[in-house]
């Protein structure tokens, strides 16, 4: 009997293969980043395309396989679709998607990372966030995600934003110290 993990998601992307199933890259919370299939969730009828769609966040439950985590069952917590109906903010989560395939190597789980990209893009979903404002909590998130990996040197500025909750408040200091945030990241 295989043992079946419990965890939440956010699914970063995913590939079609065969007629109905799906690999997905998913940011879990109790796994880190993990390379999962699926099983006919293309399907007309599949319960689980809903939930599993990309940039959007999960309860999923797995099991491993021999050479791949498998998805058993998933149910929707949110999947952002104020923040994906605007150009801006979807390419804000497709970048920062990006972003983590390809410096999070293997399964090694960071909350700091899962927690950052949750809070931010609840914040992102928000119907009174403007441009600068978008602008600020990418600037905030990169840092906080690259700082997580151990990319960040030691900048006393620097450290004073990444110790920092993501806030509405701090909008203009991270503009206004963009291009030392830029050249460390």
């Amino acid at each position: 009997m295989h043992h079946i993990y419990h965890t939440e998601g956010f699914i970063l992307s995913s590939r079609n293969i065969a007629e109905a199933n799906k690999i997905l890259s998913i940011y879990t919370e109790k796994l880190g980043l993990i390379i999962a299939t699926v099983q006919g969730v293309r399907l007309y009828k599949s319960k689980l395309r809903f939930a599993l769609q990309d940039f959007s966040y999960a309860k999923i439950d797995l099991v491993k396989g021999h050479d791949i985590w498998r998805i058993t069952s998933a149910e929707n917590l949110n999947s952002f679709a104020l923040a994906r109906s605007e150009k801006k903010s979807l390419l804000l989560i497709a970048q920062v998607s990006k972003l983590i395939l390809r410096f999070c190597k293997g399964e090694d789980p960071d909350n700091r990372i899962f927690n950052d990209l949750i809070k931010a893009f609840h914040l992102l979903n928000n119907t009174d966030i403007n441009e600068s404002k978008k602008e600020a909590l990418e600037l905030h998130l990169v840092l906080k995600i690259m700082n997580s990996l151990g990319y960040i040197g030691e900048s006393q500025i620097l450290t004073n934003f990444i110790n920092l909750d993501f806030n509405n408040n701090l909008k203009e200091e991270l503009l206004d110290k963009k291009e030392l945030i830029i050249t460390n990241i």
